[in-house]
């Protein structure tokens, strides 16, 4: 049961977050069967224009589970099995190449052949996180083909299954992978088979001008000022990268994380649901090397983060075991708690990057006091 009191009160300290430190604008939404119960809005989206429910941020690597769902639509159809080698659908990825300072290592790509899905979307492939000095690339204005194509060649750095590491590079390729299955392009393939089914309108990649207005403007991006700056370019918007380009609005997402909970709009099946939001990696250790995270079990579903023993975590200490989270570089946060049955979504507008030890601390009180309000 729902006390409506504490959830306000709860939703107010976002207001306290605006200022110097932290963002200039957030937006929060709270989710409980089957809708949205609780939202509130605090400071600018830009200068002169107050956060509104209209406002669109950029979701980072929020982006992931959305891909990850759309992938799980084609394993659903038959089309695809999870545990298949990657490579028979992509053979540009049978071979890594020396890169950014990279060597192959023999021993560990002689095991690339056996890379899947599956450890693709739980970070278990043994890829590294990301290209070397990726933002020279953007720079450059390099297409999103490009960028996917050097992914598909990076060399492994731990052997596959055995650890988990956080990968934009894996997300890259396993929506390769999807295009190459259906035949799609991906972000079509995704609108079909994900944001319209769900009624996520306010959810979109390749923005047109006529709502880039709604948009807010993200602090502390790199190349700022510039026509390839991260977030807020428009060749940024326009180069839709599956792990991190998409934008989206607090109750569309909140929505969207409903949609893996009892009451939620259905979109897969019970047992797609339950392969995305619980652990797939078989409790291997590892983490997130740009944020810093390292957990003894790391706990990773199919796209999802999943929350487990894991301690001093952005999701609070409230939250179950079972909750299925990710946060994204660009300020924002997105869980769901199947136990409590609440999702809660909160998007900021500066980079964690600047804020991280200011961010992680809101979030968890944030987090703690929400479930109180609906315990």
């Amino acid at each position: 049961m729902t006390d409506e009191a504490a959830l306000a009160r709860a939703l107010r300290a976002i207001d306290e977050w605006i200022g110097p430190q932290g963002p200039s604008g957030v937006a929060v939404a709270v989710w409980r069967p089957d809708r949205i119960v609780a939202e509130r809005f605090a400071g600018e989206a830009r200068p002169g224009v107050p956060v509104s429910a209209d406002t669109i941020f950029p979701l980072a690597s929020i982006t992931k589970p959305i891909t990850a769902t759309a992938v799980m639509t084609l394993v659903e159809a038959g089309a695809l099995s999870l545990d298949e080698p990657v490579y028979r659908w992509i053979p540009e990825f049978r071979t890594a190449v020396a890169q950014d300072g990279l060597q192959p290592n023999p021993e560990l790509e002689r095991l690339r052949t056996t890379i899947t899905a599956r450890q693709l979307l739980s970070h278990v492939s043994g890829l590294p996180e990301d290209l070397g000095p990726r933002e020279s690339r953007y720079a450059e204005r390099v297409p999103l083909e490009s960028i996917v194509d050097q992914y598909c060649r990076l060399p492994l750095l731990s052997t596959p299954g055995a650890e988990l590491r956080y990968s934009n590079a894996g997300f890259g390729i396993v929506a390769r992978l999807a295009e190459r299955v259906s035949g799609r392009e991906f972000w079509a393939l995704t609108e079909e088979r994900v944001l319209e089914p769900l009624g996520l309108h306010d959810t979109v990649v390749r923005p047109d001008a006529s709502i880039l207005g709604r948009f807010a403007l993200l602090a502390d991006t790199s190349h700022a000022g510039t026509d390839v700056e991260t977030y807020n370019s428009e060749y940024w918007r326009q180069l839709a990268m599956p792990w991190g380009g998409a934008y989206g609005t607090p109750r569309d997402l909140a929505r969207f994380a409903g949609a893996f909970m009892t009451g939620g709009p259905r979109l897969l099946s019970a047992a797609g649901v339950r392969a995305m939001t619980t652990d797939q990696t078989e409790g291997v250790p590892g983490g997130v090397e740009s944020a810093k995270a390292w957990w003894p079990s790391g706990r990773w579903g199919l796209g999802w983060e999943v929350k487990g023993p894991k301690r001093r975590h952005w999701t609070g200490e409230l939250t179950s075991p079972s909750t299925f989270c990710h946060f994204g570089a660009a300020g924002t946060l997105l869980w769901a708690d199947p136990e409590r049955q609440v999702a809660l979504a909160v998007f900021a507008n500066r980079m964690v990057s600047r804020m991280w030890g200011f961010i992680l601390p809101r979030w968890a009180r944030l987090s703690n006091a929400v479930v109180a309000a609906v315990s």
